[in-house]
């Protein structure tokens, strides 16, 4: 009897050592990772992409889809290449068929909308469908503008109704580009980021040009013209 308790003793204390043993590889694991930790900040980026990876994996998502999220969570670092397609996401959603055009050094984006899709009959205002264009329009600009130095150049195109010099402060088409102007304004676009003209050429056409800053020697001019 007295050899029988002896070996339930010592089977209870070989369980009592190995969990022992557990908790103190537990406890050392539980410090390691507080010691990472402390030593390394997280970037937001990378946890949403570790985020995204796990929801791939259980979730069955689309590797493509997940990368579209990754370039617009980065678009700032992606520089002139993601200004432009952001650009042009905003005017083709606003602008049914808007052209637009890039020139061969790929640094200015140039979009052409006709003067009655942005304005009604004789009308200064801009429609009410289109005034979600120039919020984003200001909000793309800014945000590029914290990368880069980055201009806009509104050229409308009026064809023979050009304004005489007398008569420019009372010009239909000036009081529109005005208008332009101040929607951007309000905005938060810096004025020093905008340059407007007329032109009588006779296409009924208002351009929206963006380009960086360095390359202001080329206002007002067609790819053809420099």
């Amino acid at each position: 009897m007295l050899s029988v308790y002896q070996q339930i003793g010592k089977d209870r204390r070989g369980g009592q050592s190995t969990a022992l043993v557990f908790i103190g590889l537990y406890f050392l694991l539980l410090a390691f990772f507080i010691y990472l930790n402390s030593i390394s900040v997280p970037a937001e980026e990378r946890i949403n992409k570790v985020i995204g990876s796990i929801d791939v994996t259980f979730k069955g998502e689309d590797t493509d889809i997940l990368t579209q999220m990754d370039k617009v969570q980065s678009s700032d670092k992606l520089g002139l290449a993601s200004f432009h397609a952001e650009l042009k996401q905003v005017y083709e959603a606003s602008i049914p068929l808007v052209q637009s055009e890039i020139n061969e050094k790929g640094d200015q984006l140039q979009f052409s909308i006709p003067i009655s899709q942005l304005f009604p009959g004789g009308d200064i205002r801009v429609r009410d469908n289109r005034k979600d264009l120039f919020t984003d329009t200001a909000r793309v600009l800014i945000k590029r503008g914290n990368i880069e130095p980055t201009d806009m150049e509104i050229l409308m195109d009026i064809g023979s109704d050009f304004p005489a010099a007398s008569d420019v402060r009372g010009s239909l088409a000036v009081k529109r580009i005005n208008g332009l102007v101040s929607s951007l304004i309000e905005e938060g676009v810096p004025s020093r980021s905008i340059f407007v003209g007329l032109a009588g050429e006779g296409s009924n056409q208002v351009y929206f040009k963006f380009y960086v800053r360095t390359s202001f020697n080329n206002q007002f001019q067609k790819e053809a013209d420099k």
